[in-house]
């Protein structure tokens, strides 16, 4: 298998080997008509470029989109993690109450088969 490096190489290497003076001429005395198919590969060439550019944008909006998903994870995290704490806060540090609100934190933090993470829901794309 070729890499698209290789592939596009190879493309241009005809394109070359048919826009060579001699190569043409031997070509069409075979009645090989170079032209169209100059034109076409150049254009598939092209083709190829303008799609790069297009994936190359779009890495970085997924990359970019990672991490504001990320940042918002966060976000929600430290609320929740610091609404844990004033909870805990009101019905008093020890107290079965407070220990209740307490493994919900521990469970993200210290998973284990015998204590599985607290699942989160699917993200719909």
């Amino acid at each position: 298998m070729h890499t698209l490096t290789e592939k596009i190489g190879i493309v241009n290497e005809v394109v070359s080997y048919m826009q060579n003076a001699a190569n043409t001429a031997t070509l069409t005395a075979k009645n090989f008509d170079v032209t169209p198919h100059i034109a076409q590969l150049q254009g598939k060439v092209k083709a190829v470029g303008d799609l790069s550019v297009e994936q190359k944008k779009l890495q970085v909006q997924a990359i970019n989109q990672t991490a504001q998903v990320q940042a918002a994870a966060y976000d929600a995290y430290n609320d929740a993690s610091g609404t844990i704490d004033a909870m805990i806060g009101l019905l008093g540090k020890g107290t079965t109450e407070a220990q209740k609100l307490q493994t919900i934190r521990s469970k993200v933090r210290n998973h284990d088969n015998a204590n599985p993470p607290v699942p989160t829901p699917a993200v719909k794309p």
